[in-house]
């Protein structure tokens, strides 16, 4: 399996309802201030916006639970809450068993790896949840935790955001796709909490984030059945395209690839390696004074084709697919994020949805499978975002 950087289900009113966890400052989540009780902070850092995925319309973020005060807690339930109603039957609980799956624990800079809710650790609650339509879907959600000492927290309420309305062509040409690690509760990429710089609060830039790994007829990904090197596995050197007409605002393209394997890497892992070669695509404005970025990660040294300040046409190659920064065998990571400018936008920027305009799902991981995790169904899909464990077929398209 390609690496890169580095749910709760029950039924609800209408809605199945999953979880999920990690963030950073979106300007709608951020206009909600959270409230504090007995000095615990619940907040929701990126507001969650709607998408199709595995079939289900779905809400993705995170709660984020900040003990501020003197004595250690344990989260023993934990209530959405349609709109400010938190006296009213919650659209999804938790108990306490179902988010210790579901959370990550964050101390201070420079402290210990907490292994506890203890002053000054911050709680990172990974939430996903499901709805049979958009007609079910909150226009805003609130929060109530309940500790184990009887103590409970209640949130401001979070806007709901519009449905994405991010509809793109695929970053890859033609043939199978195994979606290695993309959209689910449990990803690498969706568990990736990454603070930068001076950052106090994290960013998850990879929340809707694909590795997107080629496949042969028989479901293999490598010519020798275990790709030692990069030109035996069947996407290497496959050419990404541009997802949609943009402007190239980044561009690496000096980084070695790696030799396949999981603790191979040609350079030190750092922030500025870890991407390995990368495109980033500036989308356009969106929500105010933010842009969304579409980044191509891991790619093949010296294959970048464009320049910074290019303009580029839906379907125009950008480069080819490698192995380098943290990856352990040949694959495109593709991410697409919120932020204010191209130099946030790869891992300080905030993950948000897309969907693929057409793809057509011809088998799933038997992992995945295994595992009962929600996948998209077989056939032919419009407008959906694949999720992880799906192989998907791209046809072939018009290309400029």
């Amino acid at each position: 399996m390609a690496r890169c950087i580095a749910g709760l289900v029950m039924i609800a009113a209408g809605s199945v309802v999953g979880a999920g966890a990690s963030a950073s400052p979106m300007p709608d989540a951020s206009s909600h201030a959270p409230l504090a009780v007995t000095a615990v902070t619940l907040s929701v850092p990126a507001a969650p916006i709607p998408v199709n995925a595995a079939g289900r319309i779905t809400l993705v973020y995170e709660l984020h639970v900040a003990n501020g005060g003197a004595t250690p807690l344990r989260v023993e339930r934990l209530e959405v809450h349609a709109d400010s109603a938190t006296n009213s039957t919650p659209i999804a609980a938790y108990s306490a068993r179902e988010i210790e799956r579901n959370v990550k624990l964050l101390a201070p800079r420079g402290a210990p790896t907490p292994k506890a809710l203890t002053p000054g650790v911050r709680a990172i609650v990974y939430v996903w949840l499901t709805f049979d339509s958009s007609a079910t879907i909150p226009n805003a959600i609130s929060h109530r935790v309940i500790f184990a000492n009887g103590d409970s927290a209640r949130g401001g309420t979070v806007r709901v955001r519009p449905a994405t309305n991010l509809v793109l062509a695929s970053p890859v040409d033609t043939g199978d796709w195994w979606i290695g690690l993309g959209p689910s509760n449990e990803s690498e990429h969706r568990r990736a909490v990454i603070r930068v710089g001076e950052d106090t609060v994290p960013h998850l830039a990879q929340r809707f984030a694909i590795d997107w790994v080629k496949m042969d007829s028989r479901g293999e990904y490598a010519r020798d059945h275990r790709g030692r090197r990069n030109a035996d596995w069947f996407g290497y050197a496959e050419p990404v395209l541009a997802v949609a007409d943009a402007r190239v605002a980044a561009v690496v393209d000096s980084i070695p690839d790696n030799t396949p394997g999981e603790n191979s890497r040609a350079v030190a892992m750092t922030v500025g390696t870890v991407l390995g070669n990368y495109v980033i695509l500036d989308l356009g404005a969106q929500n105010g004074a933010m842009h969304r970025y579409a980044l191509y990660g891991h790619l093949k040294p010296g294959s970048v084709g464009v320049r910074i300040g290019d303009t580029v046409s839906r379907g125009q190659v950008l480069g080819a697919i490698g192995n380098s920064g943290n990856s352990d065998g040949p694959h495109l990571h593709f991410h697409v994020t919120e932020a204010p400018d191209a130099a946030t936008a790869p891992l300080r920027g905030e993950g948000v949805p897309f969907t693929i305009d057409t793809f057509v799902v011809t088998a799933h991981d038997p992992d995945r499978v295994a595992k009962r995790a929600m996948l998209t169904g077989l056939g032919p899909h419009r407008n959906a975002l694949p999720v992880e464990g799906d192989v998907i077929r791209i046809l072939p398209s018009k290309r400029p």
